[in-house]
């Protein structure tokens, strides 16, 4: 497939409409059996196949701010692939958010990240990935209270997958979600506080 040409051209996409941006969330999806079945690049489009387990494929909802969304890639150099990286800062439930940036920065880049464009087609929604079948994920998270009551706040996740073969992965279907996996409280790791300097 690498050495097939095509053409491009903008008559080809039927005259409907192409709009920017994304829609205020995403769906992290583990990479694990029963979340996905099967997994791993369409040889000529550049999509994802992906075969859901038993009963669909499931992953868990991160709503983010309005238009602060964004898909990017960049290309590593020739015969190299590309790095894709997706954003959005989560202003409310930073709560949430900080416990899922724990977990999601120990599970050693075992995930994908489905952002829906808004868009749907015959499979399902539209969603760009960012992550590879390999479990290349990383995830950074930043946080920020601002300064004054209107500034913008909240924790900005920026997860970056390194090694996509295209610079846009797409994937059409449906992701319903997940029940929330959460443990007891943990109240084991306290230390105890030493009383003199």
């Amino acid at each position: 497939m690498a050495c097939n040409l095509n053409h491009v051209k903008a008559g080809a996409t039927d005259c409907k409409e192409s709009p920017g941006g994304l829609s205020a969330y995403c769906m992290v999806v583990p990479l694990r059996s029963d979340f996905i079945a099967k997994i791993g690049p369409h040889d000529v489009d550049p999509l994802y196949v992906i075969t859901a387990p038993t009963g669909g494929i499931q992953g868990f909802k991160v709503e983010f701010k309005n238009l602060s969304g964004q898909v990017s890639s960049t290309d590593n150099g020739d015969g190299a692939a590309w790095t894709m990286t997706g954003t959005g800062l989560v202003d409310r439930n930073e709560k949430a958010m900080a416990s899922l940036s724990r977990t999601l920065s120990n599970l050693g880049g075992k995930y994908l990240v489905f952002f829906p464009t808004g868009k749907t087609e015959e499979g399902g929604k539209e969603w760009k990935v960012v992550g590879n079948e390999f479990g290349d994920c990383s995830i950074e998270v930043t946080g920020d209270t601002g300064k004054n009551r209107n500034d913008e706040h909240g924790l900005t996740f920026t997860v970056t997958c390194n090694y996509q073969v295209y610079p846009m992965m797409w994937w059409y279907g449906n992701i319903e979600e997940a029940t929330a996996i959460t443990g007891s409280d943990d109240s084991g790791d306290e230390i105890d506080v030493d009383s003199t300097f």
